[in-house]
């Protein structure tokens, strides 16, 4: 049901706040880091249904951003998909080129099947110690811990928020979207979990 799942994921939301575009706080960092999502690799579908809301959410800010305050904009990604033939990152480099980022400016590596090995990926190439760091809002404190354990300042970048900023209770008939949204926020208590015990 609506209102027991967005409780179950505002708390991973609400970490962090949302920053505007005009904020001078993001364009004191050395770099815009776009974390992965995915990607459907069919070229039968329209170019824009091959994104699954987190990556599209995640690299529009992305654009938004770039074109705000020009700075290097870093990717990392393997193949995902068992039938994939191209990395995430190469995938999400086209899309940002797509929509005007310059390629000089986008740094990539074509490493990295979930947010650790990712995270791990882009500090081999990470030529500053302070980023942007741009991803879905409940993803957030596992994704910045990876960082800031690393002694990389962040600035956190929250997308694709799954409930809206001020809620109400309210009733309402079980979902898809609701499932969908308890299903992203048990798997992001579970990485936390995770991260605590083996981090």
């Amino acid at each position: 049901m609506t209102y027991p799942s967005v409780v179950l994921i505002k708390p991973l939301e609400d970490q962090y706040p949302v920053i505007k575009i005009e904020s001078e706080e993001w364009r004191n960092t050395g770099a815009i880091v776009v974390l992965a999502c995915n990607y459907f690799e069919d070229e039968n579908l329209p170019f824009l249904s091959r994104w699954p809301n987190c990556s599209l959410q995640r690299n529009m800010e992305a654009v938004l951003l770039y074109k705000a305050h020009r700075m290097p904009v870093y990717l990392a990604g393997d193949i995902l998909g068992y039938k994939d033939k191209v990395p995430q990152a190469v995938h999400n480099r086209d899309f940002l080129i797509k929509f005007g980022v310059k390629a000089e400016d986008i740094h990539i590596v074509t490493k990295g099947k979930n947010t650790e090995t990712e995270v791990r990926a882009l500090l081999s190439i990470l030529k500053t110690d302070k980023i942007t760091l741009v991803t879905s809002a409940s993803h957030l404190p596992r994704a910045m811990r990876y960082f800031t354990d690393k002694n990389i300042q962040v600035v956190p970048v929250p997308v694709e928020h799954l409930s809206r900023i001020n809620i109400e209770m309210s009733l309402s008939l079980p979902s898809a979207r609701s499932l969908y949204r308890s299903e992203r926020a048990i798997h992001e208590y579970l990485g936390l979990v995770h991260q605590n015990l083996f981090l």
